[in-house]
């Protein structure tokens, strides 16, 4: 999840919004925690045997929860978009029409398609485990 993160983390989403604020429903807390269980438990699963897939996408449930988050957040923006006719939330969910995604490819994850990439990704380095004292000893010879 390593690139999906730091492509998020450089995104301008990432001052404004958490993972779990677009691929989490926030309609009420039942549905939430109903849903964070259950594709919890899916996480769970495969990161532990190692079988997550190379190209990461969500799964079918997720894509209305994703879709409902960004018109959630983007409610004005959504409006006049509708309101001109350039666009149908019901299309969308009917096949019709496009979501969100499909226009906006590189929101909020840029250009990654697989776990190998991480285009634009700085991940900080972890602290060194030396102590300073044999560092200092080492550096002396």
């Amino acid at each position: 999840m390593t690139p999906y993160y730091q492509s998020w983390n450089h995104s301008s989403h990432a001052q404004w919004a958490t993972c779990n604020d677009c691929h989490v429903p926030q309609d009420n807390i039942i549905s939430k925690y109903a849903f964070k269980a259950k594709d919890g438990l899916y996480h769970a699963a495969v990161f532990t045997i190692n079988g997550e897939p190379q190209v990461i996408r969500p799964r079918d449930e997720s894509y209305g929860v994703i879709m409902d988050n960004c018109i959630r957040c983007h409610t004005q923006l959504n409006t006049e978009f509708v309101n001109t006719g350039m666009i149908s939330y019901c299309d969308v969910q009917e096949g019709k029409g496009k979501a969100c995604w499909d226009c906006h490819t590189q929101v909020p994850h840029s250009k990654i398609s697989n776990l190998s990439s991480s285009p634009n990704a700085i991940v900080p380095l972890p602290a060194s485990p030396v102590p300073e004292w044999l560092k200092k000893r080492m550096n002396k010879n």
